[in-house]
């Protein structure tokens, strides 16, 4: 959130750094967060901010997480392996990312 300086979140997740000899370059990169449950199509923002960083980086994330909200119960889930069905309550979940903030 102090990186988003008040705006929205972009992007979020896991990183890992590795020194080479033209600086520091991502090892390992996810947007495995549970807080933020951001969706794949989140690595530009997060390629943008290591461009102006000027760090090295892969051209996508090394492991990439698919997060579904489901309408029925309210948990969050991981979807595995295609399989958009709910792991707490067994319902289908929605193809498309929802997983926004909730309104307070």
């Amino acid at each position: 959130m102090a990186c988003a300086s008040g705006e929205d979140v972009l992007g979020a997740g896991e990183i890992s750094f590795r020194r080479t000899p033209h600086g520091p370059a991502v090892h390992e990169v996810s947007n495995q967060s549970t807080g933020y449950c951001p969706d794949p199509d989140s690595w530009p923002a997060v390629a943008a901010a290591l461009d102006r960083a000027r760090i090295g980086r892969p051209d996508g994330f090394t492991h990439a997480l698919v997060f579904r909200r489901c309408e029925r119960c309210g948990e969050n889930n991981v979807v595995r392996e295609g399989v958009f069905v709910c792991v707490f309550c067994d319902d289908d979940l929605p193809l498309v990312w929802n997983v926004a903030p909730r309104d307070p």
